[in-house]
């Protein structure tokens, strides 16, 4: 039986959600159209909504695999770079560069 690999992603320091906000904003990533979530599977939660899925119910953006994935892509590209200012503070006091 083959195992699901496990995605290691880069800490960003912040939300994802404010992450996708910038990088929309300056036009480095945009919303999917056409996304649903098979509401009888186990990981469905009818209570929250995922914005860089065009608000589809069923998922949130911080628990986006998608996203998360294509930042760490962004991240592997040098598009943007996570910098931790200093390494005693908290990863929350992090900083993200673009290079848009």
């Amino acid at each position: 039986m083959r195992q699901k690999s496990r995605d290691n992603f880069t800490p960003i320091g912040k939300s994802y959600a404010s992450l996708f906000q910038r990088l929309v904003q300056q036009d480095m990533i945009t919303s999917l159209l056409g996304y649903t979530l098979d509401p009888h599977s186990k990981s469905f939660d009818p209570d929250v909504r995922c914005t860089y899925h065009s608000d589809v119910q069923g998922h949130s953006i911080e628990g986006c695999c998608a996203l998360k994935r294509e930042i760490e892509k962004m991240i592997q590209d040098k598009l943007i770079m996570v910098q931790n200012i200093d390494s005693e503070k908290t990863s929350s006091q992090a900083d993200m560069q673009t290079s848009g």
